[in-house]
Formats: structure tokens, C-alpha cells, sequence
């Protein structure tokens, strides 16, 4: 979940979990950020979305899978960033980054 479009801070972390010694060599890292409704001032669904496919066009790394969850933030906090972990495990991850705002 981020409200914003994607920075380098993001890209280095998820790149850099690849490297994390908890990934078995076939790991990938899935980006699964949400793109649905958020507040007023924030920057729109779409334009996020944008952001993503551009980065993931220029990454183009095998290991790094992009899927989009049109999904609207509720920002409840710890209780959400919870409810994001068990969808992402549905999805089939084995760990969760959270940002610092959660």
C-alpha cells in the first residue's frame, strides 16, 4: 500500500530483499502495491499505476514480479497493514514488508 508513486528507497528495498539470506535461490519478490481509491489530496490510483509499469519496464528483472491489487486504502493502521499480510499470503508469500508507517 503507498500512497505515493513508487521512489528509490522502495526500489532498493525490494531489490535488495532478494538478497536477503531468508531467500532460497528461486525466490522472487512479489511488488503488490495497491492502486484503488485513497484520499482526496493524495495522488490518484492511475497515476500510481503508471509509475509501476514504467519501473517495472525499465527493471525488467526476472525475479521481480509486479502484480496491481485494486484494493482502497482504509488507513486503519496496524489492523490494515495485518488484513494486506493475509492477502498477500494468499497470494502465496512466505514474508511481508512493512513501511514505516505502519
Amino acid at each position: 500500500q503507498c500512497r505515493n508513486p513508487i521512489h528509490r528507497a522502495h526500489y532498493e528495498l525490494f531489490t535488495r530483499a532478494l538478497d536477503a539470506p531468508e531467500v532460497g535461490e528461486g525466490g522472487v519478490v512479489l511488488v503488490h502495491p495497491t492502486c484503488g481509491p485513497t484520499q482526496a489530496d493524495d495522488i490518484s490510483g492511475v497515476t500510481r499505476y503508471k509509475t509501476y509499469v514504467v519501473l517495472s519496464e525499465e527493471t525488467a528483472n526476472p525475479k521481480i514480479v509486479w502484480e496491481y491489487l485494486p484494493y482502497s486504502m482504509h488507513m486503519a493502521g496496524p489492523r490494515e497493514a495485518i488484513q494486506h499480510m493475509m492477502i498477500r499470503k494468499n497470494f502465496g508469500c512466505t514474508h511481508f514488508i512493512i513501511g514505516r508507517d505502519m
